[in-house]
């Protein structure tokens, strides 16, 4: 098998696999959209192979498939940062939910116990409650 046709076929199959795992709901579009870019530079490149050559020159490298893996350890840095920002804007989402929903879950509990034990007078309205002090989370 020659080079071009490794890599069109590995290239096609790294795509089909992004595909069928945006189809079965595992990788979304924004991820899939990263990883099918990434696909398509391996498959020209691996096509194509030199351009690496072509690149490597004009940049004034003088072993030029290093460039690749200089690229590739760049863009897969990239990735690690992007994925670890989202992350972090994840969690603190989570944890101010799960601070909501602790809120809630204590001003729903507390009026359920007063209304166990006080009965309501009648001819008054009842005062509502002024819930605890919230504080915000760092």
């Amino acid at each position: 098998m020659t080079l071009p046709l490794t890599a069109a076929l590995l290239g096609t199959l790294f795509a089909g696999s992004i595909l069928l795992l945006v189809r079965l709901g595992h990788l979304h579009g924004g991820q899939a959209a990263w990883w099918l870019f990434a696909a398509s530079v391996a498959l020209l490149l691996g096509i194509f192979p030199q351009w690496v050559d072509r690149v490597g020159a004009a940049l004034g490298v003088s072993y030029p498939p290093i460039l690749l893996l200089v690229l590739a350890v760049l863009a897969t840095l990239i990735k690690l940062l992007v994925t670890d920002i989202e992350l972090a804007r994840k969690e603190r989402r989570l944890r101010r939910l799960t601070q909501k929903l602790a809120l809630m879950e204590y001003e729903f509990g507390h009026s359920q116990q007063a209304d166990s034990q006080e009965p309501p007078l009648e001819g008054r309205p009842r005062q509502p409650r002024t819930p605890p002090a919230r504080r915000e989370a760092g």
